[in-house]
């Protein structure tokens, strides 16, 4: 399905995202700060989208990237249980640099989660995944990686040298 939208315009990649995503054209424009009317218009191609401030909060409000919005698409069901921030909130933990460097002694904060609260996340990302609910074990994942890595930092001894085995 990679390339669905590469034919369309920036206007019809906005239309096809809001409706994919589930959301009416007030919706979306009230949360860019438009009309209603400007958004039909631009999704119609009779006005140009052609501010990078425009598609970036296009994009956010989409829960999509700006490379989405301008012919690089990537697929994702969105559901109730996935949320409105995912991708974006998703790389942001990937790329943390405290996480991409936890020797560097960087200490995350706050009370570690227990293991096997920790087991029992990740088993039921698993298993969203498993199921195809992307949405969902995006919108999940960067908690959950946040959660190990204060974890890993916190415990030792038996319970930190225990297997994260969580699958059944």
């Amino acid at each position: 399905m990679r390339g669905m939208t590469t034919n369309l315009t920036i206007g019809e990649r906005v239309a096809w995202y809001r409706r994919r995503r589930g959301m009416s054209q007030d919706v979306l424009a009230g949360l860019v700060g438009r009309t209603t009317d400007w958004l039909s218009r631009a999704e119609n191609n009779r006005i140009e989208l052609d501010r990078l401030s425009v598609i970036k909060s296009l994009a956010d409000a989409l829960d999509v990237t700006m490379g989405d919005l301008l012919a690089e698409p990537s697929l994702m069901e969105w559901t109730p249980d996935s949320g409105r921030r995912t991708v974006p909130a998703l790389r942001e933990a990937l790329m943390n640099y405290r996480q991409l460097t936890p020797l560097l002694g960087v200490p995350t904060e706050g009370e570690p989660t227990s293991l096997a609260e920790l087991r029992s996340d990740v088993a039921d990302v698993w298993d969203a995944y498993q199921s195809s609910r992307y949405g969902y074990a995006t919108r999940r994942l960067p908690l959950i990686l946040a959660d190990a890595i204060l974890a890993a930092q916190s415990y030792t001894g038996s319970d930190g040298a225990r297997p994260m085995s969580c699958w059944p």
